[in-house]
């Protein structure tokens, strides 16, 4: 006799179809999705009701979002700097601050010149970056004075120490140090710009002798160049340096993205057609020159190849009008620049934009050229293109070795790779055609370059979107830490 009953079988069948009913209906049924993103929970802008990102990439860390503000030791933050510029740093960390101590927790209060150069304080004010007062420097040292106990001053950040901690304030700050009470010390954060700016370095060692300083550059080489530096002097032969310190001096990073709202949305298909090379218009730290003869040669070759008619005699090429998406590269910064004739039409020079113009026009490109001249953006200083890029969603083409040190943004989906041996405008030509002029006879070169053609130079918004989600919580990350020691 059968083991199962005619009934049983019909159970079985029966309790069989209604699984394979309720599995598919649990797949089909759309997930309600939110953001783990640890400022969701304040709804301050749009960036923050974005879908929950996948698992990160290997090369980022996951940051723990929930946590207790009561564990937080420093609860009232001065931010302040006397330079005129780097407002767009010191800012974006003061966004980070107040979003780690929430709407009601601790205070952050700014002190620094007023108006705020090329127009910022509108994006200060469009972003939410800070809202209060802003104070003057000089009023710093009378705050921190004036009040000594509970609820005083217990953190200061300053924007530019290359500069702030030069003048009268180191004197100032450490005087105040030592008088107050042990239990109400105040740590004093650094943000840092320049390995090889030294002229301010030495008051470092005091603060070190006190415990009482950290460093926060907006770049992981900056970083490591900092620890290469500090390691060397704390194994000084002068026993007063060597007794500093040095080697105990916490460094972090906080990478200054903004969230900068109505940035176009880049077709999928387009022609690449408009690349930008953003910074001061520095030919030691910018090499404009070899890229303008790049851009000659591979004109006076190829015109069409972008979209303009041969030169023959005229001065500079000119449109070729069959062609709808002609090439064109902007140069956006400061100082002064000289364009070859023959590229009069093709090279548009942008100076001193206001904030809002420059993150329209950023905003526009298709694609950004560091274009670095020297090892000094590589190993000692951190080039504000990378972050001005990224927060515009405009993808950077970058070498192996660029990755290797902006590794913030050592991430396929906002960087375009391609092999040191093909040089800018090469790989922006091919880019464009979609096709490769390949001369090399390295076998990884010719796989680098076909794996740059296959993942192309367009980035959804999503991607770019998710990424700067990870870059805003390991910012939070560094400083839940800062405020917690």
């Amino acid at each position: 006799m059968s083991p199962f009953s005619p009934t049983k079988r019909q159970y079985l069948i029966l309790g069989g179809i209604i699984t394979v009913l309720f599995v598919t209906l649990l797949w089909q049924y759309p997930k309600q999705e939110k953001s783990t993103y640890l400022g969701a929970e304040y709804g301050q802008s749009s960036w923050l009701q974005k879908l929950c990102p996948p698992s990160p990439a290997p090369n980022v860390s996951t940051p723990q979002t929930n946590f207790d503000r009561q564990r937080l030791r420093r609860k009232n933050v001065a931010i302040a700097s006397t330079f005129g510029f780097h407002h767009d740093v010191f800012l974006a960390l003061a966004w980070t601050m107040k979003r780690v101590l929430g709407p009601t927790d601790g205070a952050v209060q700014v002190y620094a010149r007023t108006p705020y150069a090329f127009g910022f304080q509108e994006i200060v004010d469009e972003l939410g970056l800070y809202k209060g007062p802003v104070k003057t420097p000089e009023e710093l040292v009378q705050d921190i004075t004036r009040n000594n106990d509970e609820g005083s001053i217990d953190l200061i950040v300053l924007g530019t120490c290359e500069v702030d901690l030069r003048g009268d304030w180191h004197e100032q700050l450490l005087a105040a140090w030592d008088a107050r009470g042990g239990d109400h010390k105040f740590q004093l954060i650094c943000i840092v710009h320049h390995v090889l700016d030294t002229a301010w370095q030495p008051r470092i060692a005091e603060w070190s002798y006190r415990d009482a300083i950290r460093l926060l550059p907006i770049s992981n080489h900056v970083a490591q160049g900092f620890r290469r530096s500090f390691n060397e002097l704390a194994d000084s032969k002068d026993p007063k340096i060597r007794s500093a310190g040095y080697e105990y001096i916490p460094i972090d990073v906080h990478v200054p993205i903004l969230d900068i709202p109505r940035l176009p949305q880049t077709v999928a298909d387009k022609v690449l057609s408009k690349a930008v090379i953003q910074g001061s218009f520095n030919m030691d730290r910018r090499d404009y020159a070899h890229l303008f003869e790049d851009l000659k040669d591979s004109l006076a070759e190829s015109p069409q190849s972008w979209g303009y008619l041969p030169l023959h005699d005229r001065d500079p090429y000119v449109i070729d009008p069959k062609d709808p998406s002609p090439f064109h590269l902007y140069l956006i910064g400061s100082g002064h620049v000289d364009v070859p004739t023959e590229l009069k039409n093709i090279v548009s020079v942008h100076v001193n934009l206001e904030y809002s113009a420059f993150y329209e026009l950023m905003g526009s490109m298709d694609i950004c050229i560091p274009a670095f001249a020297e090892n000094g953006y590589y190993e000692h200083q951190a080039s504000s293109t990378f972050a001005m890029s990224l927060e515009c969603d405009v993808p950077i083409l970058v070498t192996r070795r660029m990755r290797a040190s902006y590794t913030y943004a050592d991430d396929d989906r906002v960087v375009v790779t391609r092999p040191a041996a093909m040089r800018e405008i090469a790989a922006i030509k091919a880019l464009r055609t979609r096709r490769v002029e390949d001369k090399s006879s390295s076998l990884q070169t010719k796989k680098a370059i076909q794996e740059m053609m296959n993942k192309g130079w367009t980035r959804s918004k999503r991607e770019m979107q998710l990424f700067k989600e990870e870059i805003w919580m390991r910012n939070e990350d560094v400083v839940r830490r800062i405020l917690a020691q």
